[in-house]
């Protein structure tokens, strides 16, 4: 490829002004990157289903996993066509296995973490670099738009993913009831095998496969962009062509220079032909003028001393001017301070900024975990507070039955509170809290609609019943739990004081709970 045949205008530009024109770029042949990317990525993205049909849940991450690969052959198209030369189906087919073959490994490792893995494809994929004179390269290039490859890699990142969540939401209730998950059982027990279903999660990486499929082009132009800004700075790509240009422009006009000074001497020497025929005194000609010019020239270097025509002493001089001096930049690098090594020479010293940066991404990510798995476990601690506190228009089939316990309507008197405090007066302590509890449990179904089973055991009621939102019934109802177990099963006596406030604060006023 050469550097004149290059379609886009070379020019220092800001970042953010590069990701704008590596985007145009992708615009601009979006369907011929879509139809490579189709013929490229599926047949490896059906080969991850098929592998993974047992654990579907799995698919997202290997699909994002692989990313490096599918960046290629887009890179490949793009390069090419900043030059003008867009390559065909055929052309890129058989580059297909090569270009997914070189530096695979890296990029597929220890290089897969990279904030800037986008803007450094270019280095590794089209400079023919391998091994530490790429991540040198790679290392001078991140100088000059290292930062501005970390955070367009950032802004994607977080557009793959709200698009990712945006598609879901959207085709969400086009889902059937079967394939839809049950949130309430997933946030009570945590049972993602039990309350997912595998159709949900297939539909889940189909989407994550769109949107990979729309966004990562883009991301793809919009480094290699930023790569093309880079050597422009650092390079002076622009004015390198803009001086090719001027050349190509000033070697035509001095052929025809050449071409008409040719001519003149042809008429000229036909003319002293001529004169020369006829007897006639020839008189001097600028062809003579010219060679006579020329011979002193020659004259004049053979007395010159040698050395002002040597080709290495003209050299260092037009090197020594201003206009040549090689400038320098130090960038500071993290080493080893060892006390012991202090006098000794400075190659000893263990210089680790590669490490370094290794461990900061690292550490990076163990913290964006660590904040998602708070937030996890915030939200399902704090469920209640996000839950409506209205009564479920949803019919539910109302339990009869509970843990051996008739819970209806007519088994209960209608003062409950009355009658606990009789039976307790009558030492039938455990007769009192179950009136309590069998009324609690009666109000809660029948009338609060909380979606309580007749398998539930006194636990699962206690976590189905501060799901339903109302905190004053969730806190007595906890307490009455509490007091219930310790009499039922443990055998333990309740205190009076217990008994009376429980009484005392009773929630469920009307009908003393078995309305």
């Amino acid at each position: 490829m050469r550097l004149e045949d290059i379609t886009v205008a070379l020019r220092p530009r800001q970042p953010w002004e590069s990701v704008d024109l590596g985007c145009a770029m992708v615009r601009r042949d979006f369907g011929r990157i879509i139809v490579l990317w189709i013929c490229t990525v599926l047949p490896l993205w059906v080969l991850v289903c098929v592998l993974l049909r047992a654990v579907p849940e799995w698919i997202p991450l290997v699909v994002w996993w692989l990313k490096p690969l599918y960046d290629r052959v887009p890179l490949y198209f793009l390069s090419r066509a900043a030059f003008g030369v867009r390559p065909g189906f055929f052309e890129t087919w058989k580059q297909w296995p090569r270009l997914w073959i070189t530096n695979c490994l890296p990029a597929l490792l220890w290089r897969r973490l990279s904030f800037m893995r986008s803007f450094a494809l270019p280095a590794q994929m089209l400079e023919g670099m391998r091994g530490a004179a790429v991540k040198k390269r790679i290392q001078t290039l991140a100088t000059d738009g290292g930062s501005s490859g970390v955070s367009m890699t950032f802004a994607f990142s977080n557009i793959e993913l709200a698009a990712w969540i945006g598609l879901m939401w959207g085709t969400y209730g086009l889902l059937p009831e079967s394939a839809q998950p049950d949130w309430a059982g997933l946030f009570q027990s945590f049972d993602f095998e039990g309350t997912i279903p595998n159709a949900f999660l297939w539909w889940g990486a189909v989407c994550h496969m769109i949107i990979v499929t729309l966004v990562e082009p883009f991301y793809v132009g919009a480094g290699f962009a930023l790569y093309l800004n880079c050597r422009t700075r650092i390079e002076g790509w622009d004015v390198e062509l803009a001086f090719r240009r001027l050349a190509t422009r000033l070697t035509s006009a001095t052929a025809v220079v050449i071409l008409a000074v040719m001519m003149i001497f042809g008429v000229q020497s036909s003319v002293q032909a001529e004169e020369d025929r006829y007897g006639r005194n020839p008189t001097p000609t600028l062809q003579d003028d010219f060679l006579k010019e020329i011979s002193s020239n020659l004259e004049n270097i053979k007395k010159e001393p040698s050395s002002q025509t040597d080709p290495a002493t003209a050299v260092r001089k037009v090197l020594d001017e201003p206009e040549f001096e090689i400038h320098k930049r130090q960038n500071p690098e993290w080493v080893w301070d060892d006390d012991k090594s202090k006098d000794k020479k400075t190659d000893s010293k263990l210089q680790v900024p590669g490490f370094l940066g290794t461990l900061l991404e690292l550490l990076f990510w163990a913290l964006v975990l660590g904040l998602g798995v708070w937030l996890v476990v915030y939200l399902v601690k704090n469920r209640h507070l996000f839950v409506t506190r209205s009564v479920s228009k949803v019919p539910v089939q109302a339990p009869k039955v509970l843990m051996g316990m008739n819970i209806t309507r007519e088994s209960l008197p209608d003062d409950i509170v009355a009658a606990a405090r009789a039976a307790w007066a009558a030492g039938d302590f455990h007769e009192a809290l179950s009136l309590l509890y069998r009324g609690s449990l009666s109000w809660l179904v029948n009338r609060r609609r909380v979606p309580i089973s007749d398998s539930d055991t006194e636990e699962d009621c206690l976590v189905k019943v501060l799901q339903a939102g109302d905190k004053t019934e969730a806190e007595y109802f906890r307490q009455l739990t509490t007091a219930w177990v310790q009499v039922a099963y443990a055998v333990l006596p309740v205190s009076n004081e217990e008994m009376g406030a429980l009484c005392d604060r009773w929630p469920f006023v009307e009908k003393g709970g078995a309305s």
